[in-house]
């Protein structure tokens, strides 16, 4: 009876299987903020000598010996803890996060091999029940050194589920799905999540312990629900085991099994065989430029938020919500207005970035302080995530079939590398306060001048018709379940 009821009021794809994997999706989504976990992790209020003066951030004022009184008590941090605040080791802020995403570089390639080898199930749950693990011992850890060398762990076990639980998801929901989760369950959402432990369990260690809590479910229903992806065993030529795996999907999905038939499997060509064609090389170049500031740019402003005056979870409420709401409204506008390019899409993106963090930079330098900076702020996180949609979808629709998997690896590679540079902006406000929006400001100008001259238009490109030379590239036809199809193999940006 309830079966009929479910087929009759929701369409066939609205599943337990389906939204088992949405939650799967959510679940790594999550569990990939603790890139930005430093948020909450390093955030220490202002401070002062109990009853005297102004609240401000002097080291010599906290390393005075008096009482001090802090501003708020919004939010015990593993700074405070270990001592990083004014002391020798201060540089330990920005160097725990630097691990953390080098940590992130390494996983994307090494699960990126792994997933390739023994398969997506298997390798997700690999990096999901290692990120889990230390997430939840990182809780109990007292060494601030052991601390920080979790934190790495938990880099490299999110590098490889941004990799191979991401190509999970795609390759086992219908084709016409894809678009939908990583709209309706996006990064915005993850954030808000993180947001509100933080809130209701206000330390550091109390934040990690129910984080790494709420990842067990995702690790449970890969070892025990989900079968292994039918494209991987297609890309290995186990048609038995493809159909097995089809079967059991179809199965789960509470719908009849219907044989699929798949599509040739294409000769994939390596990163280094990329750099010798000077056509492919002069896209990838423009692409590495794309991506590189994208990521610098975005994690830089994100792990600068706590910085920002007011109420800490108010003004991260404010961005998690505000990214969430934005990225529904991009699909559509895409879909019905013709005029709304790819080069459009980045280039305002970028143009909007350049502006907000350039006025950000002029009234942090004029000393302003009010609520105009968290709304520049906002506007520009969100035109940073506008511009990594735009990135992606002018990586996958410039190369050919042949070479997509290992241009967007390459692609992804950089903005790993812009990670790892991006906890040092922050730092450089310490010699001048508007250090990191002036840095940025600049970057998004380089990045908006390099996209004006060199970006070719990609909108509405058959992806199978893309070829090396530029006169070739077909842009009559729109294919909607090709451009879904390849998204399996990018990187999200969480």
């Amino acid at each position: 009876m309830s079966t009929e009821t479910r087929k009759k009021w929701f369409p066939e794809w609205v599943n337990t299987f389906n939204l088992l994997v949405f939650f799967l999706w959510q679940s790594k989504s999550f569990m990939g903020t603790q890139m930005i976990f430093a948020i909450f992790s390093n955030y220490v209020s202002k401070w002062r000598c109990e009853g005297v003066g102004n609240y401000g951030k002097n080291c010599t004022i906290f390393n005075s010996g008096c009482k001090l009184e802090y501003e708020n008590n919004y939010f015990y941090s593993a700074a405070l803890k270990f001592g990083w605040v004014c002391s020798d080791d201060s540089y330990m802020v920005a160097f725990s996060s630097q691990l953390q995403f080098f940590g992130v570089l390494i996983g994307t390639v090494f699960f990126g091999i792994l997933s390739d080898a023994i398969g997506r199930r298997k390798t997700s749950i690999i990096n999901v029940g290692l990120g889990c693990s230390f997430i939840l011992i990182s809780s109990f850890i007292d060494n601030s050194k052991f601390f920080v060398f979790s934190r790495f762990v938990i880099g490299l076990a999110n590098g490889g589920s941004l990799n191979s639980g991401v190509t999970y998801c795609m390759e086992v929901l219908p084709s016409d799905k894809r678009i939908f989760i990583k709209c309706l369950f996006n990064w915005g959402l993850s954030r808000v999540l993180l947001t509100a432990i933080c809130y209701y369990f206000n330390n550091y260690a109390s934040a990690l312990l129910v984080s790494g809590l709420m990842v067990i479910p995702a690790i449970l229903l890969l070892i025990f629900y989900f079968p292994e992806s039918p494209t991987w065993y297609h890309y290995k030529n186990m048609e038995e085991k493809m159909i097995k795996s089809e079967k059991i999907i179809a199965k789960l999905s509470n719908i009849e099994y219907v044989k699929i038939q798949h599509e040739p499997i294409t000769k994939k060509e390596s990163f280094l065989e990329l750099l010798k064609d000077k056509i492919i090389l002069k896209k990838l170049s423009i692409l590495w430029c794309m991506w590189f500031v994208a990521s610098l740019c975005g994690y830089s402003i994100d792990l600068h938020s706590s910085e920002i005056s007011g109420n800490l979870y108010i003004n991260q409420f404010f961005f998690g919500f505000t990214i969430y709401f934005s990225k529904l409204i991009v699909p559509t506008i895409d879909s019905h207005c013709q005029w709304f390019t790819r080069r459009l899409f980045h280039q305002g993106a970028q143009a909007i970035v350049v502006i907000c963090f350039g006025i950000l930079a002029l009234l942090v330098a004029i000393k302003y302080n009010g609520l105009v900076i968290l709304i520049l702020n906002v506007i520009g996180v969100v035109f940073i995530e506008f511009s990594w949609d735009a990135c992606y979808l002018c990586a996958i629709e410039s190369m050919p079939t042949n070479v997509r998997s290992s241009s967007l690896g390459s692609c992804s590679l950089m903005a790993r590398i812009g990670s790892i540079i991006s906890p040092m902006l922050p730092y450089l406000n310490t010699f001048w306060p508007p250090m990191a929006y002036f840095v940025v400001a600049c970057l998004g100008l380089i990045n908006l001048l390099v996209s004006f001259f060199f970006l070719k238009e990609t909108k509405n490109v058959f992806l199978d018709k893309v070829h090396l030379t530029e006169k070739n590239d077909d842009v009559t036809n729109c294919s909607i379940e090709l451009l879904n199809k390849h998204t399996k193999n990018s990187n999200n940006n969480i």
